[in-house]
Order: C-alpha cells, then sequence, then structure tokens
C-alpha cells in the first residue's frame, strides 16, 4: 500500500507542474522559417517610400511633450499615435512584440531580469530587423539598451550598448547614445539605425512622471529628434529615411510598470519624415485631455508597427505577426494629392483604381500571413462552404468565424465600390481586425481550470505525503525521541546562555572590584563557579 502511495506521489509531482504550466503559459501557434514575397507582391514593393528607418526608442515615453515635433505633427511632416501596450510593460516583451508583431510570453517577465540570459534570444526567428537585414546592402547598427544584443546577437554591424539597470543614471546612460549619432547621420552604409534611450524611464523610476528632472529631459530627446529631421531634410542619402519615435512602454503615476494601468499601457508612437507631408495635413498638437487619459490620438496596437515598417520600407511582414497595417499610412498609395494628378484631372479616376488596387493588394498581403496563423492555431479547418451573404457573426466557434471572414473577403469583387469605399477592403480589413482579437486572446488567456488542476493536484502531493510519513512521525518512539532531542536542545541552550552571563559578571567584577555588593548581585548558579 504505502508502495504504491508513493509511486502516485512520484507521478503526481511533475503532472502537477506541467498541467499549471500549461495553464499559465497558454499555447501560442509559431511558424518557422522566414517569410517571403510572391513575384506580384515582390513587384509592389519596389514602390516603397522608404529604404531606411531610425527606430528611436524612449524608454517609458507615453507621451510627447517635445516641442520641435509637436511643431512637425502640426506642419504634416509627423503623424502621431497612441500604441496599445498590452502587458507585462517591460522592456523584453515589448520589444519582442515590436520587432515580431506577436504578444509576448509572461515568462519573458523573468527573462527580462536575467542580465545573462541567452534563450530569449530572437536570433533565428522572423523579425522586421531580420527582413530588412536580408535586403541588399542591409546592414544595421544599434546604440543604447544592450537587451537588443541579447535579443539579436550578430544582428548588428556597430553596437555600443548601455545598461538599464543602473536607475540613478539620467545623463550618461543617455550621452552615450547621442555621441554615436552625428557620425552615423554621415554615414551611407547601414539601413536600419535603432537607438534606445533609457534616461526618461530611470527618472520615472527614481522621482515619478511629475519629476522635475522630467522637462529638461524631454527637452533633451526632442533636440536629438531636431536633429535627426534636418539631416533627414538636407542629406541626400537620407531623404527616403524615415524616423520612428516611441515608447516601449509607459509608466503609472509612481514612474513603475509591468501593470495594465492606461498610464502603463499607452506608450506615445510617431511617425517622422519630410515625406509625410504628401499625405497629412497636420494636427492639433498639442492636444488636451483630462488627467489620466492617454489617448491622444488614434489608438493602435503597438503590435501594428511590424507590419507597418514591411509595408513602408518593402520587406515581408513577419510569419508570426498579429499587427495590421497602420490604414492612415496607406495613403501614399491613394494617389489623392500627387501633384502629378491635379496637372491631369482627366487621369485621376484611373490612377486611383490602380494604387487603390495596391493598397487592397498591401491589405490581402498582411491577410494573407494572417491566415497562415489562423491554419496553424486551428488545424483541419475549412475555407470553404461560406456563401459571401453568410453573417459571419452569427458563427460562434473562432476557427469558423474567422474561416467565415476569410471566405466571404475572397468571394468579393475587388472592384466593386460603395460610397466610394472598396467592399474588400473592408471585408479584409474586418478578418484583420477579428483574428488579431481572437488570436490575440489565445495566446494570453491563462487557463483557469488547468491553473486550479495543477493547484489541486499539488495539494493532494501533500496529504499523500502526510499519509505515507504519518505512520513513522507519530510512532511512540520516534515522538519521546524528539522530545528528549528537544529537551536536551533546550539544556545545552540554557547553559550556554548561563555561561556567557557568567563570564559577563566575572569580568565586571574584575574591572569594579572595589564594589562590595557586585557578588550578591551575581546569580545563585555563578557564585558556585
Amino acid at each position: 500500500m504505502a508502495g504504491a502511495l508513493i509511486l502516485a506521489v512520484n507521478l503526481l509531482i511533475p503532472f502537477a507542474l506541467l498541467l499549471f504550466a500549461s495553464g499559465f503559459f497558454p499555447y501560442k501557434a509559431f511558424l518557422p522559417g522566414y517569410a517571403s514575397f510572391t513575384a506580384d507582391q515582390a513587384e509592389l514593393a519596389q514602390h516603397a517610400p522608404f529604404d531606411k528607418v531610425i527606430f528611436m526608442v524612449v524608454d517609458a515615453l507615453r507621451r510627447s511633450g517635445f516641442e520641435f515635433t509637436q511643431r512637425l505633427i502640426r506642419h504634416g511632416s509627423a503623424i502621431p499615435f497612441t500604441a496599445h501596450a498590452t502587458a507585462p510593460t517591460i522592456t523584453m516583451p515589448r520589444i519582442k512584440a515590436i520587432t515580431t508583431g506577436s504578444i509576448p510570453s509572461f515568462l519573458d517577465v523573468i527573462l527580462n531580469f536575467a542580465e545573462y540570459d541567452k534563450s530569449s534570444s530572437l536570433e533565428n526567428q522572423d523579425t522586421w530587423l531580420a527582413q530588412l537585414k536580408a535586403k541588399p546592402g542591409g546592414r544595421l547598427v544599434l546604440y543604447g539598451d544592450d537587451t537588443w544584443l541579447k535579443l539579436f546577437p550578430k544582428t548588428f554591424s556597430r553596437a555600443d550598448g548601455t545598461s538599464s539597470f543602473f536607475v540613478s543614471d539620467f545623463a550618461e546612460v543617455d550621452y552615450n547614445v547621442t555621441r554615436n549619432v552625428p557620425a552615423e547621420l554621415e554615414n551611407d552604409d547601414w539601413s536600419g539605425m535603432i537607438l534606445h534611450y533609457l534616461g526618461l524611464d530611470h527618472i520615472g523610476h527614481k522621482s515619478g512622471p511629475n519629476s522635475p528632472y522630467m522637462i529638461p529631459k524631454q527637452a533633451e530627446m526632442d533636440s536629438v529628434v531636431s536633429e535627426i529631421y534636418y539631416a533627414l531634410e538636407t542629406k541626400p542619402h537620407l531623404q527616403r529615411t524615415l524616423l520612428v519615435l516611441c515608447g516601449d512602454h509607459g509608466m503609472n503615476d509612481a514612474g513603475n510598470h509591468g501593470g495594465s494601468t492606461e498610464g502603463e499601457t499607452s506608450p506615445a508612437l510617431v511617425f517622422i519624415s519630410p515625406k509625410l507631408r504628401s499625405i497629412s495635413g497636420g494636427l492639433e498638437c498639442p492636444m488636451t485631455r483630462p488627467v489620466g487619459i492617454f489617448d491622444y490620438y488614434e489608438m493602435v496596437e503597438q503590435s501594428d508597427i511590424a507590419p507597418t515598417l514591411a509595408m513602408l520600407l518593402g520587406f515581408p511582414v513577419p510569419k508570426n505577426n498579429l499587427g495590421i497595417s497602420i490604414q492612415s499610412l496607406l495613403r501614399f498609395w491613394d494617389g489623392g494629392t500627387s501633384g502629378e494628378i491635379r496637372l491631369f484631372p482627366g487621369l485621376l479616376a484611373v490612377l486611383t483604381v490602380f494604387l487603390t488596387d495596391d493598397r487592397i493588394h498591401i491589405t490581402e498581403q498582411n491577410a494573407g500571413q494572417f491566415l497562415g496563423l489562423v491554419k496553424e492555431t486551428f488545424p483541419g479547418l475549412s475555407l470553404d462552404g461560406y456563401p459571401p451573404s453568410e453573417d459571419c457573426s452569427d458563427t460562434r466557434k473562432d476557427g469558423m468565424r474567422l474561416a467565415c471572414l476569410w471566405s466571404r473577403a475572397q468571394n468579393l469583387n475587388h472592384a466593386a465600390t460603395h460610397a466610394g469605399e472598396d467592399v474588400k477592403g473592408v471585408a479584409l480589413r474586418t478578418f484583420l481586425k477579428d483574428t488579431q482579437s481572437i488570436m490575440s486572446s489565445t495566446a494570453t488567456d491563462y487557463s483557469a481550470g488547468k491553473l486550479y488542476g495543477g493547484i489541486a493536484a499539488a495539494i493532494l502531493v501533500e496529504v499523500l505525503s502526510f499519509v505515507i510519513s504519518s505512520p513513522v512521525l507519530l510512532k511512540k518512539e520516534h515522538i519521546k525521541s524528539f522530545s528528549l532531542v528537544l529537551e536536551a536542545r533546550y539544556e545545552t541552550e540554557s547553559k550556554t546562555q548561563q555561561s556567557l552571563v557568567c563570564r559577563i559578571g566575572t569580568y565586571s567584577a574584575r574591572n569594579d572590584a572595589d564594589d562590595p555588593s557586585l557578588e550578591s548581585k551575581r546569580p545563585e548558579a555563578c557564585r558556585s563557579a
């Protein structure tokens, strides 16, 4: 009987751990390898408006109080967004979301603090960095938070990492980034430059978001934006370069982050380039919002950065991406603001249809990439048998609903329009939005049943362990022996304490021999010593 119980306990221990872990780390579909273009997609990518990117991360930036950047927004040279960052709002998982477009694992919270961890590397995963580097002449450089070096070893041609754990350093940690910027702006050998500033995050941790150090730090970061933007305007080799300014996460009212409050999950996101004036007439900036409200501009998902960069720089969307290309930046393929079109109004309708077609193809590429993840998550899913008129909202199962939406989008004639809006485009965006919502929840919803089951199994292990060991522990001989051991230990400790008191008393007597009352004050046990 005892042998069977011992075997049951040994089997239950790994079962409890695995059951709890499977509920705490939900299944997330993963496609190995790297995305590639079809012939049609490769031809479309040749018309991308940019071929270089400067990706500037200001750690914990939740709103841009930058005067120069605000002026760019008003004049149309910058387009701002609020990027929703899902919890955990910590640097490593957020960088993973930004570069892969996927939903990070809760395990990344632990790995974020493991300074020498290498298991979290994205070196062999499909990211926009890998895609950009794979382009002809693709080279990347990095200055700032060394988390990027941990995630992307052997990726950067030049790099100078800074540690994020010296939170008392507000100045030098950012100076070590900025000092490299002027030389790199002169170089023409890179296609992507990553700058990750930590000083603002450090100020938040030490003094909070309303610290007197915060405004000077924002002005310092704004001056970096100004320097880069001036180079984009004046240097010929940077004419087709996009500057992206963003925070990896925000911060709460105490200056900390990691949770899911609005301040932590609402980092800033701004796309900056003189070329943006062709698609933007400018926006009001700064905008006023009630205290505690951070959705200043259009809300997008932080994972949307990956497919948007793929669209703007002309490379394939990473395979495991769950982001959607930001629609307002598709205006580069709109044609409505082109000077050539104004000169030839008779060609406007034809050219607009052609460019709108390009927008559909870009959206369709994003949807096709989503479809690969849907098939991986819901194996055996049939994409046929759904008539175009079917209301997909009546389909309750997630996989069937997504199959219905995809089928309907494919069946629609992309040339059909309703009030100027492309019907197929609307159907594709509906598929994208629903897939993003369902797949994101699949990757982040913890299974309460498995969590409670794992806890119950662990409790059962404790109970069985007690049942097995109780006959031994409750025997009278063992209880008596245990009592004797405790008594002997107590007696030994008492004698040790008493000996210490006597030694102190003896020392005092030697130093105060003239006091006749000293001997009477010593304990009785000491007088006989």
